[in-house]
């Protein structure tokens, strides 16, 4: 049996989980921006993982936790997290079982299995939505941001990309499926409501199955920057950090660009209590963002690292003290009853 679900349409986008939300608010009839989804789901975030037996050993992630189950709960959904399922056999079927019912499902999967990406590389967590399966040649349909096709994994694969236990991240077959968004919401509360939601998560932080994110563990990066320069793979290690602040779907500055794009979006509803300003506040983060990923590329390409990690440390103490004013003046001026989710 072969089944897509009916009038899906797929976009390719920046990043992985607001592409996918696009593609989703379009199936049920929203019209939304990716970089709307970002920041409706409070999508700006720090991780810093380092774990004997990663590779690399150290890995930051600047994308915040529940990205896209925020942003589902602002639409009606009523979900609190990702599920899970530890059977693979039964989260395949699963898949199948929405996809015949046209319910699209998001997934986190590691590219390392995904054939269309032929990478070696693990990278869990990437988000793509199931739009499909075709049983007589053992796959599913996907959409990926990263391609403007729609893409197959086989079932093999699949399988083995939700249940990865690659660090920093294994998953267990993570989904959720999206059976409706509501019409009619408040489209100012929910957009102050999702302002104020990140600045409190990386002011108070937030820790799930992926680690603890906020600002203050950009301070505890910073303060580590050093010793980097004695780590066995810190070329490696510097190459991968370029990457992810600056071509790994984060728009180029570690999504303070792209958040910054969002806020311009929604300035009208943000003025009366803000001001003009967040947009530019955020564009100067990015523009620190932006200069500590060239100089990890530069640190990578180099035979010494040289100053190169006290440098790092620097700008990274620097990010720091931006964020946390950026983030504690949103905070203090948000109207008191703006909330997100339900």
């Amino acid at each position: 049996m072969k089944k897509i679900i009916n009038d899906w349409k797929h976009l390719k986008g920046v990043h992985c989980g607001s592409a996918a939300l696009r593609d989703i608010c379009f199936y049920y009839g929203h019209d939304l921006s990716e970089q709307m989804c970002f920041g409706l789901g409070a999508g700006l975030g720090f991780y810093y993982s380092f774990e004997q037996g990663m590779s690399p050993s150290r890995i930051i992630q600047p994308r915040g936790p529940l990205m896209e189950i925020n942003f589902l709960r602002s639409f009606g959904v009523d979900v609190t997290d990702w599920k899970y399922e530890d059977d693979n056999g039964r989260a395949s079927d699963c898949l199948r079982e929405f996809i015949d019912r046209d319910i699209p499902v998001l997934i986190q999967a590691d590219i390392r299995y995904l054939e269309y990406f032929d990478s070696s590389t693990h990278f869990p967590g990437h988000i793509i939505t199931v739009c499909g399966y075709d049983d007589s040649e053992s796959v599913f349909y996907v959409a990926d941001n990263s391609f403007a096709d729609i893409q197959t994994v086989s079932f093999e694969n699949m399988e083995k990309a939700r249940s990865s236990k690659a660090r920093p991240y294994p998953l267990s077959n993570n989904w959720v499926e999206v059976e409706s968004l509501e019409d009619g919401l408040d489209s100012e509360e929910i957009i102050l409501g999702a302002v104020r939601k990140n600045a409190e998560m990386m002011l108070e932080g937030r820790t799930t199955l992926r680690g603890t994110s906020s600002i203050e563990v950009i301070r505890k990066w910073a303060e580590d920057l050093p010793g980097w320069r004695g780590i066995a793979d810190w070329k490696w290690a510097s190459r991968f950090t370029y990457q992810v602040i600056c071509r790994r779907g984060v728009c180029g500055a570690a999504f303070r660009w792209f958040y910054r794009d969002f806020l311009k979006e929604v300035s009208p509803a943000l003025s009366p209590y803000y001001g003009a300003g967040l947009p530019d506040e955020m564009n100067d983060i990015g523009n620190k963002w932006y200069e500590m990923g060239m100089l990890f590329r530069e640190i990578s390409e180099s035979a010494s690292c040289g100053s190169g990690f006290e440098r790092a440390s620097e700008l990274a103490f620097d990010i720091y003290a931006l964020e946390k004013r950026y983030f504690s003046s949103v905070l203090r001026n948000s109207p008191v009853n703006a909330s997100a989710g339900k």
